[in-house]
This record gives structure tokens, C-alpha cells and sequence, in this order.
């Protein structure tokens, strides 16, 4: 719940934050792209949550019957997606707010439908995996027809009868009729169907799900990566002392790469990424500027800092941090006390490896992705800087803030909007209000690319604020993780 009222108050003010008039399209896309998929995510790491602390086992001896808890999870987190909706849509349509009791009903009946087929999926597909890497690994083709092919069809780069056959297309066109009914081209009898289809797939995708979560309860699998794997190695330095215990950790590590498919990936993502942005980028650009007259080039310091600057250290940052909180929530960082490594110096080599691969991957990314073209110049290096100094201060907030893999994702949802947000509101505030962003880490490497205007921070100057804040933060939350970890 808290997770679910920190997001809607976010997402809220940056709606209030749009022109009135631009207010709906935008509350349409936010509420499709992110609203209505807020559970589904969530639901899998309880069942996996559930599923390592053999509370699965205890429901045997129950009268809750799997079916019940499915529904009942099916229910809460729809009914959150809801509650997010509600506060969104209103402020979406401030400039009609009398229309209010009719745009109501087709936008929350998009919403809870596309949730409906979102949590549905992600739970059937949760459950037949053996653990969250696994998941995370299968879930991208299970939701990204989902997805996108809606967000196509929305964007109108092509619309066909034949979009909604993906189930969630008249999900979107719903949220559309309500909060921006000019855009939405379909007929009442195209909607109609779509409705009907859809909730018919809805319950496929119940009975998939109750079939999987009952009969998919595998025990997950021991790896050797994990961090279980990767103490024993440690702990054994103080016999042979061939290799210093981090070394020992980071050998752990390179060897898991090579068997675990979702870290392999990771490593690798940024160059596909870049690869994506610099093909796509061109023909969105065009179309957006020849269908709504919008045009994109001047915005591209933006568009590099949230799809490339800020995202890259993201996602090693959030693997980092989720291998972090799993070996805190198995106790592992207690062993660690008896063993050469401190739990100081295996936070240290978490954050340093996250730092460097985050580093790595940005400059890669970077001038593969065609929006730096001009070339490296110092505010790109300071900005690449900074930005790989993100993942590590996104795998301390995670160990701070998280003891399981639950509460772990509740942070990355609030840190990812953050994430997200800090470049468009420092591109779209005005001069000095710019400079309200400065307690936020994630604003300095944003501040520091050319094209933002910084007014007197140069280069250098965000390069020793920038330090500064994010050593603070970092400090702040390895402490309240060492607290956590000692129980005081």
C-alpha cells in the first residue's frame, strides 16, 4: 500500500505538471505503461517469497485453498491499480472535470482489465519458473506482445483489426475513450467485442495461473553464484590463503555469469540498447513530427539521459542490489562476521563491481546509441561518471530499505521513477528552479550534459557536487544497512 500511494502521488503531480491540454494522451500512456501492470511484479516475488519461506507448505494444512490465495492476490493488487487510477485520471481531465463521471468508467475498465491480463500472465509464468532470475529471464516474451503491441496502435504507427488479437489492445483503447477520446478512432462495436474477448482471456489466464501456482511449486534451485555458494570460497581463505577473500568472490561471480542466461544478458545489454535507440530513433522521430508536429532533435539531451545515462547504471544496480538483499535475507552477511570478509568490505565489492560494469557499459552505450554524435566533450565524460555512480548508490538504498526480494522491488519501483522523472524535470523547469533537483543525486549527471541548462555549474563544478551528494547518500544508507544487518 505504501509503495502503491507513493507512486499515485508522483504520477499525479507530474500530470499537474503537464499542460491541460496534453494532460490526457499522457495519463493514457502512464496509466497502460505502468498503472495497470503496478501488481504484476509484486505478485510473482510473493509467490516466490511464499515459496522460500515454505509458507506454501503451511497452506497445506489450511482451509485457504490455492485458489482462494490467487483470487485474493488477483483482487488486491487490480484494486490498488484502481486506487492509482482514480487521482490520475481526475487531474488528467481538470480542463472537462465535469465530464468526470463518464470518463470514469471506460478508464478504470482499461485499467483493471490490462491488469487483469498482466497479473494473470506474469503469476502463470512465475510459477512454472524455478526462482525470480528465471522469471525475469522468461518474462520480457510473455509481456512484451502485451505491451507493445497496444503501445503501437495507440501511438497510431499502425493500426489493424488485427492488433486486438492481443487481448490488451482494447485495454488501452478504453483508458483512450476516457482520457482522450479525440485520439480514439474504433467503433462501439469494435470496442464491445474487444471487451468480450479480452475478459475471455482474462479467464484463460485466471485458470492458467491457479493451475501453475498449484501444481508449479518447485523448490528453487541452489546455484552456485549465489551468495551461499560464493561464502564458501571465503571462508576457506583462512586455510590456504591463495587468494584474498574478495578475489574469491569475484571469481564466484565470474563463473556464475557464465551459467546463469539473466546476468549474461545484463552484461550484454547495453550494446542492443544503444543498437535499438539508433535504429528506431530516426523513424519515431519523423513520425511524431509528421502526425502530431512534434519534433524530437531538440530534445535529445533529454532523451539521453533517460533512455541511456540513467538506465544503464539502473539495471546493473538493481541486479546488484537484488543479490545483495537475498544473500542478507539468508543470513549470509551474519556468517559473514565469522569468516575473512567484513560486511563492510562485501558491500564495498558489490558496489565497486556495479560502479565498473555500470562505466563499462555507458561507454559503449553511449556513442553507440547516435545521441552523443557530437563526440566526447568534458560534460559527457563528468556525465558518465556520475551515472555509473548511481548503481551503487541504488544497491545501498535496496540493502537499506529491503530484507527480502519483496521489499527490495518496492524500492526499485520508487527509485525507477525517480530515475525516470529527474532528466525530464530538469529539462523542463525553468532556470533556477533547476537547481531544486540538486539534493537529488541522479541530477548532477543529468545536469552535467551539454544541451541542459546548468546556469553557473560547469563541467567541474557537477563533477565535485555531484561527488559530494552522492558520497552523503551513500554513506547515510550503508549505515542504516550495517543497523539493519546488526539489528539495532
Amino acid at each position: 500500500m505504501p509503495a502503491a500511494v507513493a507512486l499515485c502521488a508522483v504520477w499525479t503531480l507530474v500530470l499537474l505538471a503537464v499542460p491541460a491540454g496534453a494532460a490526457g494522451t499522457v495519463a493514457a500512456h502512464l496509466l497502460f505503461l505502468d498503472t495497470a501492470g503496478f501488481g504484476a511484479l509484486f505478485a510473482v516475488a510473493l509467490l516466490f517469497f511464499e515459496r522460500t519461506e515454505g509458507t506454501r507448505q503451511a497452506l497445506t494444512v489450511t482451509p485457504l485453498r490455492v485458489g482462494e490465495g490467487v483470487a485474493a492476490r488477483l483482487l488486491v493488487l487490480t484494486a490498488l491499480a484502481l486506487f492509482i487510477a482514480v487521482p490520475m485520471t481526475a487531474v488528467s481531465v481538470r480542463d472537462r472535470f465535469a465530464d468526470l463521471p463518464q470518463v470514469l468508467p471506460p478508464t478504470l475498465g482499461g485499467v483493471a482489465l490490462t491488469s487483469a491480463l498482466l497479473l494473470t500472465s506474469c503469476l502463470a509464468a512465475g510459477a512454472r519458473t524455478r526462482d525470480l532470475s528465471g522469471f525475469l529471464l522468461t518474462v520480457p516474451f510473455v509481456v512484451a506482445p502485451l505491451i507493445l503491441v497496444p503501445l503501437v496502435h495507440v501511438t497510431g504507427i499502425l493500426e489493424h483489426p488485427l492488433m486486438y488479437a492481443v487481448p490488451t489492445t482494447v485495454g488501452a483503447d478504453l483508458i483512450r475513450m476516457g482520457t482522450a477520446p479525440e485520439s480514439l478512432d474504433a467503433d462501439p462495436v469494435t470496442l464491445s467485442a474487444g471487451t468480450a474477448y479480452a475478459s475471455a482471456w482474462v479467464a484463460v489466464g485466471t485458470v492458467a495461473a491457479l493451475r501453475a501456482v498449484g501444481n508449479g511449486s518447485l523448490p528453487a534451485r541452489v546455484r552456485p553464484e549465489t551468495a551461499k555458494g560464493a561464502l564458501a570460497p571465503a571462508v576457506r581463505v583462512t586455510g590456504r590463503g591463495r587468494l584474498p577473500a574478495i578475489a574469491r568472490f569475484a571469481r564466484t561471480d565470474l563463473l556464475g555469469a557464465g551459467r546463469d542466461p539473466l546476468l549474461l544478458l545484463l552484461l550484454c545489454a547495453p550494446v542492443p540498447l544503444a543498437l535499438l535507440i539508433r535504429l528506431a530513433l530516426p523513424g519515431a522521430s519523423d513520425f511524431l513530427l509528421t502526425a502530431h508536429g512534434f519534433d524530437l532533435a531538440p530534445h535529445t539531451p533529454a532523451l539521453l539521459a533517460t533512455l541511456v545515462l540513467l538506465h544503464v547504471p539502473m539495471m546493473f544496480g538493481v541486479v546488484g542490489g537484488l543479490r545483495a538483499v537475498e544473500d542478507a535475507d539468508e543470513n549470509v552477511l551474519l556468517v559473514l562476521r565469522a569468516s575473512p570478509v567484513s560486511v563492510p568490505a562485501y558491500l564495498g565489492y558489490r558496489m565497486v563491481l556495479v560502479a565498473v560494469l555500470s562505466l563499462t557499459g555507458l561507454a559503449a552505450a553511449l556513442p553507440l546509441s547516435g545521441l552523443t554524435d557530437g563526440g566526447p566533450s568534458a560534460g559527457v565524460v563528468v556525465a558518465l561518471v556520475l551515472a555509473a555512480l548511481q548503481a551503487p548508490l541504488l544497491l545501498a538504498g535496496m540493502t537499506a530499505f529491503a530484507s527480502n526480494k519483496v521489499e527490495a522491488l518496492v524500492a526499485v519501483k520508487g527509485v525507477g521513477a525517480l530515475m525516470a522523472l529527474t532528466p525530464v524535470a530538469a529539462w523542463l523547469l525553468p532556470g533556477s528552479w533547476k537547481f531544486l533537483l540538486l539534493p537529488l543525486p541522479p541530477s548532477w549527471p543529468v545536469l552535467a550534459l551539454p544541451g541542459y541548462d546548468a546556469g553557473p555549474l560547469g563541467p567541474w563544478p557537477c563533477l565535485a557536487g555531484g561527488v559530494l551528494v552522492t558520497a552523503v547518500a551513500l554513506a547515510v544508507l550503508l549505515r542504516r544497512t550495517l543497523r539493519r544487518i546488526d539489528g539495532t
